[in-house]
């Protein structure tokens, strides 16, 4: 899905923005055993995800984009991450 203004007409700008849901399988549960201590994430082994963001072309030189995600599992298991980027060539 791409979206357009008639006050983009002529110019270089193009704004896409997206929605994606994955289901994420971790086949193992990963852990760390430290001084006798072992830490691992509970829940994690089948996870839903849910993702939007937009991805810009400013001009020839400049691009942006962003994202908002959010993960759901077993035993209360949740995740939220953000993410934000510049992209200028010359």
């Amino acid at each position: 899905m791409n979206s357009h203004h008639q006050r983009d007409d002529g110019k270089q700008r193009e704004f896409q923005p997206y929605i994606e849901a994955n289901w994420i399988n971790n086949s193992k549960v990963y852990a760390v055993k430290m001084n006798g201590q072992t830490v691992g994430r509970e829940g994690a082994r089948n996870l839903g995800e849910v993702r939007t963001g937009v991805e810009a072309k400013v001009n020839n030189n400049l691009s942006l984009w962003g994202n908002v995600g959010v993960q759901l599992g077993d035993k209360g298991y949740s995740d939220t991450q953000g993410m934000l980027g510049v992209k200028y060539s010359w």
